[in-house]
């Protein structure tokens, strides 16, 4: 009981892999090979009713085959048998070189695409050159500029400590100063003071003699 089961389940997919197969086998495309024109009919015999007429390089499905003949589907759903010695897998001359244009005007168009895309990066890698040219050359400015700023630092550092040295120079020249001021304040004072001396010193001599001398005179006629 068990193996009808399997088998009544296992039946559908067997007879669907054998429709896949044939699928596979006869669902390919072919094409009428290249001559003057090739009947379609409806049997295996060319006696049979022409359905169509087939031109070289026409596009077919098989979908079986008996003996020489092959049962095909045109791409416009008609159905019936031709000759397999018209068919070949092969495109005609005339798809490959269709094919062919339209691969080559595909490779245009993209070489045109890929030439604009170039022509941007060299339009962008000029611009970025001379960007770069522009940052190098305002780099090689700001680093002369704080090569100058540098040294007008170290020069003004070295002012700054010429002038600190200057001012306590100052400083001590006018310490000095004050102090030869006083001195010689000190020393105009005495020599006031000598001189006062001495002027009244002369004065007093002066009216000493004075008075001295007019003693003198009044002895004198006293003697006389």
């Amino acid at each position: 009981m068990n193996r009808k089961r399997s088998f009544l389940v296992t039946q559908p997919a067997f007879v669907a892999l054998l429709l896949c197969s044939w699928t596979l086998c006869y669902g390919a495309t072919f094409y009428v090979a290249p001559s003057s024109e090739v009947p379609l009919r409806t049997g295996t015999n060319n006696t049979k009713k022409i359905v169509a007429v087939l031109k070289d390089g026409t596009r077919v499905d098989l979908l079986s085959e008996e003996g020489p003949w092959a049962y095909v589907r045109t791409a416009g759903g008609r159905e019936g048998w031709i000759l397999k010695r018209y068919l070949t897998e092969q495109p005609p001359p005339k798809m490959i070189v269709e094919r062919l244009k339209k691969r080559n005007q595909k490779l245009k168009d993209e070489y045109q695409r890929l030439k604009k895309e170039l022509d941007d990066i060299s339009q962008t890698g000029s611009k970025c050159s001379q960007k770069l040219a522009a940052c190098i050359s305002n780099s090689q400015r700001l680093q002369r500029d704080f090569d100058d700023l540098k040294r007008s630092a170290s020069n003004v550092i070295q002012t700054k400590k010429l002038l600190v040295e200057t001012q306590k120079k100052l400083q001590t020249a006018n310490a000095e100063r004050l102090k030869l001021k006083q001195r010689l304040q000190s020393l105009e004072a005495n020599t006031n003071i000598k001189w006062f001396v001495a002027g009244a010193g002369v004065l007093l001599i002066g009216w000493i003699i004075g008075i001295f001398t007019t003693k003198r005179k009044k002895r004198r006629p006293s003697l006389l």
